[in-house]
């Protein structure tokens, strides 16, 4: 078994990954706080397991990806005492499984490089090398292109929806902090409404517009993209996207495993 930890702007999530089967046997995720120690994190996590009576047995490994510097090193450390041995960095030099074609690929997210890696590893899998566009709804909102040699070719970043709806009612005197609720109707007839049409219904259809455009730039048709999305705001806006988005709430862990086992291939 094996650990993998995404260390992501509001929080952390960490997976336990069977070897054998390449499936997430459990998993967790606790409030990104860069104030909390190496000790504190450690007992947070052995709590949470221990609660949920969870053996994670001997562990062979472990992989983490971030992108808070200031928890990195933590994070690392406290996979180190899970493991008794120091996790692998999703960073510069890690064997990805795929090609990163853009001008610094240093510059691109552990968390992005994970979700690519995941969708690039199941496109082998299943033999349909045919594209795909992934989108993460995270504190941001980022839309990843991978061709259908299983490129990965760039990629969109925006405001995600907490953000946004924080921006609108910190950067204004009349706008309410609204809560999170489905927005059909694009005619708010009210603060709230008018806030969750711009911010949730405007996300729907900016994520389709990327779909679109993605596809023209890629030269493949809409139709034929594979469209993957995660993250925690993905649930208010897959209602109301045209395109068809499969939902896939451990993506991130898994193309974190995907990297951990290829590194562990290449070693061999």
């Amino acid at each position: 078994m094996i650990i993998a930890a995404n260390v992501g702007n509001t929080r952390i999530s960490v997976g336990f990954f069977d070897s054998a089967s390449s499936s997430v046997n459990y998993r967790f995720e606790i409030a990104t706080d860069i104030s909390k120690t190496v000790d504190e994190l450690y007992v947070i996590a052995k709590a949470i397991i221990r609660e949920n009576q969870f053996d994670i047995g001997e562990l062979e490994g472990g992989i983490v990806s971030s992108v808070v510097p200031q928890l990195t090193t933590t994070v690392c450390e406290v996979v180190n005492r899970f493991t008794g041995k120091q996790p692998l960095l999703v960073g510069p030099g890690v064997k990805t499984g795929f090609p990163i074609k853009i001008d610094s690929p240093a510059e691109l997210g552990g968390d992005m490089v994970a979700n690519a890696a995941a969708v690039v590893s199941k496109m082998k899998i299943e033999n349909k090398m045919r594209g795909a566009v992934v989108v993460d709804m995270s504190a941001v909102t980022t839309v990843s292109a991978i061709n259908k040699f299983g490129e990965y070719l760039g990629c969109a970043i925006f405001p995600g929806v907490q953000m946004s709806l924080e921006a609108l009612h910190g950067k204004t005197a009349l706008l309410p902090n609204v809560a999170y609720s489905a927005q059909t109707k694009a005619i708010g007839k009210n603060s709230q409404e008018s806030v969750l049409s711009g911010v949730i219904l405007g996300h729907a259809m900016m994520l389709d517009g990327f779909v679109a455009k993605f596809a023209r730039e890629m030269k493949i048709p809409a139709d034929e993209l594979d469209c993957v999305i995660t993250g925690e705001y993905a649930k208010y806006v897959i209602p109301l996207c045209k395109n068809h988005l499969q939902y896939d709430e451990e993506l991130t862990l898994k193309g974190l495993f995907s990297i951990y086992q290829r590194s562990k291939e290449i070693k061999a």
